[in-house]
């Protein structure tokens, strides 16, 4: 009896495949609540289109860098020379036409060094 082995590529989890099929536009960046936006705004460099690349690099706005997901895919960290330091987001919504994620990062404004919560909500193009 003859036994033939054969590699075939692992098929990509569900979340990946939402995640890196299709390019997000940002709908919502909000920063404790209110729109971060703005000139000087803590998410401003994150408006326009995120990108999630299948080799774990993309662009976030006018960021590049790389991305991954935790090891149940529930958060995602994006790190970038240009951002300060890497941010984890808990993903709150993915689907075919929604991302939508959540952290909480170092508050520039606050002396005592609360944290603010982000909330950036996206869609599909």
């Amino acid at each position: 009896m003859t036994v033939l082995m054969f590699s075939c590529k692992e098929k990509e989890s569900e979340r990946f495949e939402l995640l890196t099929g299709t390019s997000w536009e940002a709908e919502s960046l909000l920063a404790g609540g209110v729109d971060a936006t703005g000139p000087g705004g803590l998410l401003e460099g994150f408006t326009g289109v995120a990108r999630f690349k299948t080799d774990g690099t993309g662009t976030f706005g006018s960021f590049e860098g790389e991305w991954a997901f935790n090891s149940d895919e529930t958060k995602i960290t994006i790190n970038s020379e240009t951002l300060p330091l890497p941010i984890t987001c808990t993903i709150i919504e993915l689907s075919s036409t929604t991302l939508t994620l959540q952290a909480l990062v170092p508050n520039p404004e606050d002396i005592m060094g609360d944290p603010i919560t982000i909330e950036m909500s996206f869609s599909a193009q």
